[in-house]
């Protein structure tokens, strides 16, 4: 039995329901055609009288035995003058018979296409010829069936075509909608762009949509997408750099009216057409004459006419995106305007401050550099004997700088050629292409990974004092000549800000002196430490009966700013924290910046009620965030109070204990703290031990010692944990408990810790590389677990020793947990991802053990010392230990018991089947040295197994 298949060239939405279905109905009578007739194809193809067109519509063919031939000009728009067989029945009103073995044009066509023979049948509807009837063989065109069929095939053709028209109309509406509103929503010219491209190409018809923007008098080409969404980067480049321009879409520009070219015409050159398989391709102008914003081009890999449905379309949307560009345009003029204003403005307020041509150098290299969109940028400037001298960096790496120290610095100016041209010009200099410019030598280029560069002279007044060169890397960049002119008005402004910074630095040379007896600090404005001092001398010791009050403040937080966004934003965040203290004293009030993130308050004739008001004030201050570049940065501030005369007469009596009550109030998160006696040693002996713990930790006087973990299962060492201690030179050894209190409280945890674990990690390296596979435990502190750049400080030490992740394990105490639950999950978060094993040290002494547990990602239970104790003659410790046992189990952790001080408790920790233990029974902590021998020297373990 046969089957018949149907094909149509369009429309790619259907149309909508109707009584009556004209497609349908057309699609029924040709396949009632072909079986009665027993012809192989019969096809129907629409006569479109305003464009001479002739396009394949339906066909109902034989899908048995052998395929039918389906050349491209059976599948796509053809012109009547191209196609002298249907051109025959359409001219003439006549049927047509033509065989491929004959001598006729008709003929001829047929055979090109690969058809033997057909009968074409004109299609008439009142007295238009609205298509063609094409059976083949021709044999098969019985006249009795066709004069039956054909009047009923004209009037469902033409029904069917008016609605396909209809339908594309609604599209061609829907594409002008879709452009109108993407036009509102578009971020950028390239995002207008390459959204009507991609709406226009989607559309049908052609593979391509581009458009071509006059930019400088010249066509620029910009490519927006396939319709099948493919753009690489490597198309994109050849496309945007075109070694010729488009003949078609320069043409346009020229007359200002659509124009068709196909491949053979010498509107469509043959780069073109190599590069990019345009066949045939159409054109319109965007916008009206004679100011016209460009061209649209679409074009097709095949030869093709180009319908009046898509001629209309094109003409439309140039219209209208001609007017878009231009909106678009005044924009970002106005945009620019505003944007090189700003430009200027920062540039004056950030010169206004700097001294001397080389940081004045720098200021006019960041505004260029923010108006170009480069990456960096460098100043050079050049000495009296016309050498490169001293060069200032804006967002270089390391490896970039010693290439221009190695290259360039000493090297006689002269000797470059981009700065004989600066010399002589003294403009702008636009490289575009800096890998084809002979203007830096090629080899420093491409050490400097540079791909566009601006050069802008460095002026002061008259005199050329260097270059300022900005640049990109990776993709080249172009600049438009909004971008150019705004570069050329920075130049100008840039040599005021030199020329004023070169004044200014005589000012200062002249004023050194007087600058070192300054009583202000240089970055605040605030008074500084020496005059501090000073006004509490006189405060103190000038009225024996008078009253006053010593604020000490430290920022919380800052030194994680620092750490994280640099010096600079914590400069910045510092001049901005004085004016809000400040706002919190009254008018005899004294604020000055001690150093560092320290400040302090003298309150004159202040009782213990108006140093805590102000106090409140002063954390009231810094509640609020403070914005930097668009940023919001929150600090907090621990305050110390002491009081004259309730805590001493002397001056520095009273700034220490001002100091320790901040440190109080920092360690209890209160805010503030008035001083007071609690028991400890002398404010002078801890202060002496603090500065001696500074001295040892840039020394070798702290070591770690290590006390051994054994598995239980099988007797075997598995890893250690490392202890840190104090080698004090005249205390001898001390433990951590005496100095770790005072290295939390002064923010030398961070820098303590990273020692330990640093040490750990060279000594694991050395047990491994002698066959023992072993890990190591460090102890990590408040602070530790505080400091979001941890995981990464930690992946680069095991990176550094090449020590496996799953080595090192972690160790936390539970009130560590509990003091910054959020931030300390995202730390333990970091450290996991490494693979870092992580344990909770001193298990049970907590308040909120199982609640942790569940929601943070430990590895590992450290059961207090506390429950072992007398683990072995205390029934409820040695039920806490097995029913924590359990809860390790069931969570899926391990469990160390630590404080194992004799052989029974081994024995009864071996018998409930407990993972691993250490404590002095196993063997008391050692230094590093005695490790290797202690493992060498032990039994070797045999293996035991837990009978629970």
């Amino acid at each position: 039995m046969s089957q018949t298949s149907h094909h149509e060239a369009t429309p790619r939405r259907p149309s909508p329901a109707s009584p009556y279905d004209a497609q349908a109905a057309l699609v029924h009578l040709l396949d009632r055609l072909r079986a009665s007739s027993g012809a192989t194809r019969v096809a129907v193809w629409v006569h479109e009288a305003t464009t001479e067109l002739v396009v394949p519509f339906r066909q109902a063919s034989c899908a048995t035995g052998e395929p039918l031939p389906r050349h491209p000009a059976l599948r796509t728009p053809a012109l009547l003058a191209d196609s002298p067989f249907l051109s025959a029945v359409v001219t003439g009103r006549t049927p047509v018979v033509a065989r491929a073995d004959g001598r006729r044009a008709a003929d001829r066509r047929l055979a090109e296409v690969g058809i033997r023979s057909a009968h074409g049948e004109p299609l008439i509807l009142g007295d238009e010829v609205v298509g063609v009837l094409t059976v083949e063989p021709a044999a098969a065109a019985a006249p009795h069936l066709l004069r039956q069929v054909t009047p009923k095939l004209a009037a469902a053709l033409a029904e069917a075509w008016t609605r396909r028209s209809q339908q594309r109309r609604l599209d061609q509406a829907a594409v002008l909608l879709g452009l109108i509103e993407s036009a509102g929503q578009s971020q950028s010219m390239d995002h207008l762009l390459g959204s009507a491209c991609r709406q226009l190409a989607e559309l049908g018809e052609v593979e391509r949509a581009c458009i071509f923007l006059v930019e400088d008098g010249r066509l620029v080409p910009r490519m927006a997408a396939y319709a099948d969404g493919r753009r690489d980067m490597a198309t994109w480049e050849q496309f945007r750099t075109a070694p010729v321009g488009l003949p078609l879409a320069e043409t346009v520009l020229r007359t200002g009216r659509p124009t068709t070219a196909d491949r053979d015409s010498e509107l469509v050159s043959g780069w073109w057409v190599d590069s990019f398989r345009i066949a045939s391709a159409l054109a319109v102008p965007l916008g009206r004459s004679p100011e016209l914003a460009g061209v649209l081009t679409l074009d097709s890999t095949e030869v093709r006419p180009f319908s009046e449905d898509v001629r209309r379309l094109a003409a439309a949307a140039g219209a209208h995106l001609g007017g878009v560009i231009e909106q678009a345009r005044t924009s970002q003029a106005r945009a620019a305007s505003l944007a090189t204003a700003r430009v200027v403005r920062q540039l004056l307020v950030d010169g206004s401050g700097v001294t001397g041509a080389a940081e004045a150098a720098e200021v006019v290299a960041r505004a260029v550099q923010r108006l170009a969109g480069t990456d960096r940028s460098a100043a050079y400037l050049v000495d009296g004997a016309g050498r490169i001298g001293e060069v200032r960096h804006v967002d270089w790496p390391d490896s970039h700088k010693r290439v221009v120290q190695t290259q360039l610095i000493g090297r006689p100016a002269s000797d470059v050629p981009l700065w004989r041209v600066t010399a002589e010009q003294k403009t702008a200099v636009f490289v575009e292409d800096a890998a084809a410019g002979d203007l830096i030598d090629p080899r420093l280029v491409q050490a400097l990974e540079v791909s566009s560069y601006i050069s802008v002279p460095l002026m002061s007044g008259d005199r050329l004092l260097g270059l300022v060169v900005t640049g990109s890397v990776g993709a080249r960049r172009t600049w438009t000549a909004a971008v150019r002119d705004a570069v050329r008005q920075v130049t100008l402004e840039g040599a005021l800000v030199v020329e004023n910074a070169e004044l200014r630095a005589a000012e200062q040379r002249r004023l050194a002196q007087l600058a070192t007896e300054a009583h202000h600090d240089p970055l605040t404005g605030l008074a500084n430490r020496r005059r501090f001092i000073e006004q509490v001398e006189a405060t103190v010791y000038g009225d024996a009966h008078g009253r006053s009050a010593l604020l000490m403040i430290d920022l919380d937080r800052f030194k994680e700013i620092n750490d994280s966004f640099g010096h600079s934003v914590g400069d910045d965040l510092l001049c901005l924290v004085g004016p809000r203290l400040q706002r919190a004293l009254g008018p005899g009030d004294l604020l000055a910046r001690m150093g560092g993130d320290e400040f302090a308050v003298l309150l004159p004739d202040a009782d213990a009620d108006r140093a805590r008001e102000v106090a409140d004030g002063l954390g009231a201050a810094l509640r609020d965030a403070f914005v930097l570049d668009g940023m919001p940065l929150h600090v907090d501030a621990s305050v110390g109070i002491a009081l004259c005369p309730d805590h001493g007469r002397d001056r520095s009596l009273l700034l220490a204990r001002a100091d320790t009550a901040m440190y109080a109030a920092k360690r209890g998160r209160h805010g503030y703290e008035v001083w007071a006696p609690d028991g400890t040693p002398a404010t002078r002996d801890r202060l002496e031990t603090l500065e001696q713990l500074r001295s040892a930790l840039d020394g070798e006087q702290l070591d770690n010692h290590y006390q051994p973990k054994v598995d239980l299962r099988t007797g075997a060492v598995v890893g250690l944990e490392a202890l840190v201690r104090w080698n004090h030179p005249d205390r001898g050894l001390l433990y951590p408990n005496v100095f770790l209190p005072l290295a939390e409280q002064a923010g030398l945890m961070r820098r303590l810790a990273l020692r330990v674990l640093e040490r750990s990690l060279r000594d694991l390296r050395s047990w491994r590389a002698h066959g023992h596979d072993l890990s190591v435990a460090v102890n990590l502190s408040v602070s530790n677990l505080q400091d979001v750049a941890l995981p990464e400080q930690v992946a680069m030490l095991l990176d550094s020793f090449s020590v496996p992740a799953e080595a090192l394990i972690l160790e936390i105490t539970e009130d560590v947990l509990m003091a910054d639950a959020a931030r300390s999950q995202q730390v333990m978060s970091g450290l996991r991802r490494l693979g870092v094993r992580l344990s909770v040290d001193d298990y049970g002494t907590g308040y909120s053990s199982l609640s942790y547990l569940r929601a943070l990602p430990v590895d590992e239970l450290k059961l207090d010392r506390s429950f072992v104790t007398n683990l072995t003659t205390d029934a409820r410790a040695a039920a806490i230990v097995r029913s924590t046992l359990q809860l390790s189990r069931d969570l899926g952790m391990s469990m160390v018991v630590e404080g194992v001080e004799d052989a029974a408790s081994l024995a009864a920790l071996r018998e409930w089947g407990c993972d691993i233990a250490q404590g002095y029974h196993i063997s008391r902590p050692m230094p590093a040295g005695r490790v290797l021998d202690w493992l060498e020297t032990r039994p070797l373990p045999a293996a035991v197994r837990p009978t629970h």
